[in-house]
């Protein structure tokens, strides 16, 4: 029972850091798309500050999401080969087949 709450709230949170994560990615783009084109300032261009700001996470980001999908995907990979694997031999049972074992 209390693994499977633990279970329920570790997904919960991966999905709420996923939603996060892709808020992120999508309003950094956003901000960089939509002021390309303003009137700068000079050096010290609040707007340049904030483009560089965004274009540092999204760097950030990039390297993150290919390390973490090079550790997830073979440990995913590996889960559902074996969950198959599994699935396969304990379909087939005497009793799945409704096999009578008389003497």
């Amino acid at each position: 029972m209390v693994a499977s709450m633990t279970k329920r709230i570790m997904r919960g949170v991966a999905g709420v850091l996923a939603v996060v994560l892709l808020a992120v990615v999508l309003f950094s783009s956003y901000y960089i798309a939509r002021e390309a084109g303003h009137h700068c300032e000079g050096e010290e261009c609040p707007i340049c500050e904030n483009i560089r700001q965004c274009e540092a996470v999204l760097q950030q980001l990039g390297l993150g999401v290919i390390l973490v999908a090079s550790l997830v995907v073979p440990t995913v990979w590996s889960l559902i080969t074996r969950s198959l694997r599994a699935y396969t031999f304990a379909a087939e049972t005497l009793v799945s087949r409704k096999v009578r074992l008389n003497d």
